[in-house]
């Protein structure tokens, strides 16, 4: 099914100069194959030339940068056991960090091998009572049942909207979803009005911020992954998605909010429209209709 949308901005993302939005709007929003090359090409022309040796959070963000493209492991020049592994010195910790690798790990096809599908199958292990997930590290120190964490939260959602994508079975689906709809989404269980993480504005989780990273993830991310996973006509969800429209032009473009300062993606100006942010709202919308 193609999303029906200001055709107009559909030829505004297939314009060159961002190959991989051009690439998943192509793919992804018309239903149409097309050829990745020029992406690949975009790709390892942004990246630095020594990113195959980086560890820690650039990982991360490296493998994302892929993944987020649109490509697959196959297009990443790292042998499959060094993909999964790459930069990684401990233990999968249910962090925000590790959440947001898996869900470019299982972007990027991988999801089926031992070392991922073992993750999977026991995530539910680390869920705690109000459904979401804390890092190890802080959880084994307390002393008492400790709340979750709502970054870790947002990237275990993100990552089971990408599994249904890919149908990969996970078990910590419907807890996670009951934690995001006790917090209205966003908001202080004990200050309805008030948001889990009242960043500066721009930072926000009501705000259209992109690239993700660890501490941040895009209003648009979030409700295209409840839209993935069936709930985008949920009149839970409208809230978010009326903050959202908020930020549509009159042209049917949507405005970026907030960036990084370093990025693992070529940059886009806050408080323009963003070719990124427009196609996840696109998306969402697309999903919501046929989901």
């Amino acid at each position: 099914m193609v999303v029906i949308v200001n055709s107009d901005v559909i030829q505004w993302l297939l314009e060159d100069d961002n190959s991989a939005v051009k690439y998943r709007t192509q793919t992804e929003l018309l239903g149409e194959a097309a050829d990745k090359s020029p992406v690949i090409e975009w790709v390892n022309d942004f990246l630095p030339a020594d990113w195959t040796e980086r560890e820690g959070l650039w990982s991360v963000y490296y493998l994302n940068t892929f993944a987020e493209c649109g490509l697959t492991f196959e297009d990443i020049p790292l042998d499959k056991e060094k993909a999964i592994h790459f930069g990684t010195t401990y233990q999968f910790e249910h962090s925000c960090g590790d959440y947001m690798r898996l869900r470019a790990l299982v972007r990027l096809g991988l999801a089926d091998e031992p070392g991922v599908a073992d993750i999977i199958r026991n995530s539910t292990d680390k869920q705690l009572p109000d459904g979401g997930f804390l890092c190890l590290h802080r959880a084994d120190k307390m002393n008492r049942i400790p709340k979750s964490c709502v970054k870790a939260n947002m990237y275990a959602l993100m990552f089971c909207a990408e599994c249904r994508k890919q149908g990969v079975k996970t078990d910590i689906e419907e807890a996670l979803l009951e934690y995001f709809w006790s917090h209205n989404l966003f908001y202080r269980t004990d200050n309805p009005n008030t948001l889990i993480l009242n960043a500066r504005e721009g930072w926000r989780t009501i705000d259209t911020f992109y690239p993700f990273e660890v501490m941040r993830v895009g209003l648009q991310n979030i409700v295209e992954s409840f839209c993935a996973l069936g709930y985008g006509n949920d009149p839970r969800l409208q809230k978010a998605w009326d903050i959202l429209n908020s930020k549509k032009t009159s042209v049917g473009k949507f405005l970026l909010n907030g960036t990084l300062t370093k990025s693992y993606l070529p940059k886009e100006r806050v408080g323009k429209p963003s070719k990124w942010v427009t196609f996840y709202a696109l998306l969402a919308e697309k999903e919501k209709d046929i989901i």
